[in-house]
């Protein structure tokens, strides 16, 4: 337990108040009594208060990308999906956990809602529930994709959130916790030799090749990495890496000893870059065999900030 919460529960006088919250607590009582919180707090603040937050907070203020390069991306990206992925929009909540319960990411990676949800903070992991829902039924594969906006609490150093909050507000430049996310989502079953993983990593690789070869400056040089955990003798992912490469005239890398091949990812995963600047990550996971309970499941997923790839373009 933390200071802050120990601090908390000696100056309230109740001992063990977080877990009294967390683990006694029915999730509508715990629903209700934060609803109340909220709005007893909510009718405390002043018209003052709410300008000064806006103008100072980064999860607040306002994004200006180029509305004419986003929309080109935007109408770029969903052309390309035609045939390929099928395009979804999600709700800004999802269901509380739904990055953590799945993945090895702490769930201070997102903003909790008092409504046992959470805003999204990684479009694909809500497209892995809704393929992982789609396949309860068995069928055929499924392939999704969507544009989204998240929020996430960490602050960036190095520059990766996506807008900043400057001169309108009169306050230090600073990043923006939210930002836009391309993601890509493919789920299917097992078909040995990796023949689903190659498949999957074909299709979305290839296509987010194609579109950063026609949305950016002509003569972009595109780097394909790769970290796979085990090296088998004929791998057909990193076949289908090696086509999708020299389909679109990227290079093909091995990056060696990236830690997320064997932690977040199952096994296998890719960066792309324009240069020396990361444009996408994905890669192979386990979130369609953990959430339908079946190990025969498999999944593949990526995405690319959107905001990044416009400031690239220029």
């Amino acid at each position: 337990m933390s200071g802050i919460i120990e601090r908390i529960e000696r100056e309230s006088g109740v001992e063990g108040l977080a877990e009294i919250l967390a683990d006694r607590l029915n999730p509508s009582d715990l629903q209700s009594l934060l609803i109340e919180v909220t709005r007893r707090r909510a009718k405390k603040r002043s018209p003052a208060e709410l300008l000064k937050d806006f103008a100072t907070s980064r999860f607040f203020g306002v994004a200006r990308p180029d509305r004419a390069a986003l929309l080109a991306w935007e109408q770029l990206a969903l052309g390309l999906c035609e045939g390929r992925f099928e395009p979804v929009e999600l709700s800004p909540v999802t269901p509380l956990g739904a990055c953590s319960v799945v993945a090895t990411v702490d769930q201070d990676w997102s903003i909790g809602t008092t409504r046992r949800g959470e805003v999204v903070s990684d479009p694909t992991n809500v497209l892995a529930l809704e393929a992982a829902r789609l396949r309860q039924g068995g069928g055929d594969d499924v392939h999704l994709t969507t544009s989204h906006r998240v929020v996430r609490p960490q602050n960036y150093g190095d520059g990766r959130a996506a807008g900043r909050i400057d001169g309108v507000s009169r306050q230090p430049v600073q990043m923006l916790a939210h930002f836009r996310l391309f993601a890509l989502a493919s789920s299917g079953r097992d078909r040995g030799g990796y023949g689903f993983e190659a498949e999957a990593l074909r299709r979305q690789v290839g296509l987010l090749l194609e579109a950063f070869g026609q949305f950016l400056a002509p003569g972009t040089a595109l780097r394909l990495g790769y970290t796979r955990t085990t090296a088998p003798d004929v791998d057909a992912r990193l076949e289908a890496l090696r086509g999708v490469a020299e389909a679109n005239g990227a290079e093909l890398f091995e990056e060696v000893g990236r830690e997320a091949a064997g932690g977040y990812y199952a096994g296998f995963c890719f960066h792309i870059f324009a240069g020396d600047m990361q444009l996408a990550d994905g890669g192979v996971v386990d979130w369609g065999a953990k959430l339908t309970g079946n190990g025969k499941e498999r999944m593949v997923i990526s995405g690319c900030g959107v905001e990044r790839l416009l400031a690239l373009r220029g």
